[in-house]
């Protein structure tokens, strides 16, 4: 459930089955798609979170079976308050799929309201975004440079139940730093190499019903080093594996399973993340006007606030702990 893997491994076998679990520092799955039984019907997914500590900006894009969906949602965390809108389409986009390779690729997407260009490079990537009527009336403008820097990335593999044609393939990379302009009606929001960072979240999955998904994250500066955290539940934690982790100064922390507490109906209340060992972790939510902070898009809320509390690996001399450092939860149904 917790093994390690340290060499290349491909994901599916000459059979079109998942061969392997486990979880690794680097990017050891080979995502060898055609192999698979159920070839070109995996659920795709790519997602950004760019913060500076005054501004977040969350960008996901997905490919769900016959849908096909862009996310956005900026939150100013200084002034309070959160606009998000997204587009929705019946025709998955098999032509304009999302970038199969961390290096190199491209991803296009342009209709009457929104241009988007996602671009991968050896050294990073470029974000660059235009929607019309943002939630209706602002326009939203950003134009981002992600540099990669060196360290750990998360990495799992993970069968769905019994039946090893389904499957769940995660990677999580908090090493980017960003640099550019996020610009939403009269607001306009400056990064730096200084002070922006970003992390980008990829998954692939084959699953036999419907799923929810929760996950607790954070990307933030905490003593002068940076610290991200990755907590999930229900799809991202199950017998075969998580993807529970947190890293500080650019390591990797990997931690086992993570029991959660809380009301998905009442975001405004605490949530609770906590293992007999590791974890004791509180979230809760910003709030404006006793309501908290949301980007409600598409089957997805984005809920933005912060995290007490402490954790605890055998790797630390002591505790990492934790006093209203900025964080989110997300919550997906698909």
């Amino acid at each position: 459930m917790q093994h390690e893997i340290t060499e290349i491994r491909r994901v599916f076998d000459p059979n079109g089955e998942v061969q392997t679990a486990g979880w690794a520092r680097a990017p050891v799955f080979v995502y060898n798609e055609p192999m698979s039984k159920s070839a070109g019907k995996h659920g795709e997914r790519d997602c950004y979170f760019v913060n500076n500590g005054e501004v977040s900006l969350y960008l996901s894009v997905e490919n769900m079976g016959l849908e096909f969906a862009i996310k956005m949602a900026v939150a100013d965390l200084k002034r309070g308050g959160v606009i998000s809108d997204y587009v929705v389409k019946k025709i998955r986009l098999l032509k304009t799929g999302l970038p199969k390779s961390d290096i190199n690729g491209e991803f296009l997407y342009s209709d009457k309201r929104v241009q988007l260009q996602i671009t991968h490079t050896p050294t990073g990537r470029f974000l660059k975004g235009d929607f019309i009527d943002f939630a209706g009336y602002k326009n939203l403008y950003f134009s981002l440079v992600l540099q990669e820097n060196r360290g750990d990335s998360l990495n799992m593999l993970a069968p769905f139940e019994r039946n090893r044609k389904y499957f769940y393939l995660k990677r999580f990379l908090p090493k980017f730093v960003a640099a550019g302009v996020i610009r939403l009606g009269g607001m306009e929001y400056t990064l730096t190499e200084s002070n922006g960072r970003a992390y980008f979240d990829r998954s692939r999955y084959f699953k036999p019903h419907h799923h929810f998904y929760h996950r607790l994250s954070a990307d933030c500066v905490m003593d002068g080093k940076r610290f991200s955290l990755c907590l999930a539940s229900r799809v991202g934690d199950n017998r075969y594996g998580n993807e529970n982790c947190f890293f500080a100064d650019g390591r990797l922390y990997k931690l086992g399973s993570i029991t959660v507490r809380g009301n998905p109906k009442r975001l405004e209340r605490a949530f609770s993340f906590r293992s007999s060992t590791t974890a004791d972790i509180t979230f809760k939510a910003f709030t404006v006007r006793g309501t908290a902070m949301t980007a409600a898009m598409a089957g997805e809320t984005v809920v933005f606030g912060s995290i007490y509390g402490e954790l605890h690996h055998t790797d630390l001399p002591r505790p990492l702990v934790f006093d209203s450092a900025q964080a989110h939860m997300i919550f997906s149904e698909f």
